[in-house]
């Protein structure tokens, strides 16, 4: 809503250009801290500011955002490929270029919602499989059988592509392994 306006935004992570970093944004009146009045040890640390300096003038360059959002959609159609093309990726859920696939049981039934059991041990070994690719990726959600990808905001198509191409080898191979295993 348009109308709410918030006293303080908490941002971090990304506002770092890969380095520790947290921003706060408050409202004017809410700054009364007199000049030197509360320190700490990870306050202004240089090469901390200067690398979110880049980053945030990188945010801001014209045209950034947008081309951030195409290459999400890029990477969304790549991963709904990939979807179509696996038994075990369940749901593909994500914005921008933070994206997770929900990895499967679907020989297992489906529930009311016509989801499959989630499979934590076949998500470990996609992710294992992926690290012997290069691709680095986390797990998360129920039973940690989500693979969360977060690239970078300056990932190239090309590497979109690369991205994709190694997930679905990745998958492919540890679905044989397990099921096979099994």
């Amino acid at each position: 809503d348009a109308a709410i306006v918030p006293d303080i935004l908490v941002m971090s992570k990304a506002i770092g250009g890969s380095l520790p970093m947290a921003l706060l944004a408050y409202r004017e009146e809410l700054d009364v801290w007199q000049p030197a009045g509360h320190t700490g040890t990870f306050r202004g640390n240089q090469l901390g500011m200067a690398t979110g300096l880049a980053t945030l003038q990188q945010i801001i360059a014209p045209g950034f955002l947008a081309e951030v959002r195409r290459k999400g959609r890029l990477l969304e159609s790549r991963l709904l490929a990939l979807q179509a093309a696996s038994q075990c990726v369940g749901q593909v859920r994500g914005r921008g270029l933070m994206w997770g696939l929900e990895i499967v049981d679907s020989r297992a039934p489906a529930d009311a919602l016509d989801s499959h059991p989630a499979w934590g041990e076949l998500a470990r070994r996609i992710q294992h499989e992926c690290f012997a690719r290069g691709l680095i990726i986390e797990l998360g959600g129920r039973h940690g059988a989500v693979l969360r990808l977060l690239p970078p905001l300056i990932i190239s198509e090309a590497e979109i592509d690369t991205l994709a191409t190694r997930l679905q080898a990745a998958i492919h191979s540890a679905e044989l392994a397990l099921v096979t295993a099994l």
